[in-house]
């Protein structure tokens, strides 16, 4: 026995028949569910966690954003904010002066959206090691230099832990807003970089406040 194929003709005028509504409501929870899907993912972080509430634990480590300085690794960090992340080593231009530095160029904390830097705790030996091994050199334009790890160093690199923690929210804040929420800073200091640097040694937070620009948060024991 031969099943009937289906009609074209039965099939869109049943389609037809729907009310325009329900196309509508259908249609919206559709899209609703692919931007639930496209959507980064975040970590819900309890309020004592949010980038004006870190504290200097009892061993002089900083709490700030769901990380502690010389305590989280990267691979940590990454997993706690799913993240791709790039690895690079920096020197001068004459090679002194050498670190190691992860960059996230894209994390969501709560409402705010957010690049950050991790400066690494890498021993200096290691370092040179590291740097002298390096896959890639790029140089700017004043000099500075820019390596690129090997693969087994990259790898190595996300395993240790961060001695500096660099926020940089992709929105700026007024003056009066940044007060509201870290409250009024112990001192404020203008640098050789011609801009203001409010301190919280409560805190564990150095704010470089930039008028032009977005602030950079960060965080470190201050001693």
């Amino acid at each position: 026995m031969t099943t009937p194929s289906p009609n074209p003709s039965k099939m869109s005028n049943a389609f037809h028949k729907i009310p325009p509504f329900l196309v509508v409501l259908l249609g919206g929870i559709l899209l609703f569910f692919l931007m639930l899907m496209m959507s980064p993912n975040r970590e819900n972080l309890p309020e004592s966690e949010l980038p004006w509430n870190s504290k200097i634990l009892e061993n002089g480590n900083v709490s700030a954003i769901g990380l502690i300085t010389n305590q989280t690794t990267v691979l940590e960090a990454q997993r706690f904010f799913k993240d791709d992340i790039t690895v690079k080593l920096f020197s001068k231009k004459d090679e002194s002066n050498k670190s190691a530095e992860v960059f996230f160029p894209s994390i969501h904390i709560g409402t705010i959206h957010a690049a950050m830097v991790l400066k690494l705790n890498v021993d200096e030996k290691t370092l040179e090691e590291i740097y002298s091994r390096g896959v890639k050199t790029s140089i700017n334009e004043s000099g500075n230099r820019e390596v690129t790890p090997s693969q087994e160093d990259d790898l190595f690199l996300k395993n240790q832990t961060f001695s500096l923690l660099t926020l940089i929210p992709r929105k700026s804040l007024p003056e009066d807003s940044i007060k509201k929420r870290f409250g009024e800073p112990e001192r404020i200091e203008k640098q050789s970089d011609g801009l203001n640097h409010w301190f919280y040694p409560q805190k564990g937070l150095e704010l470089i406040f930039d008028p032009e620009g977005p602030e950079a948060l960060q965080y470190y024991a201050l001693h």
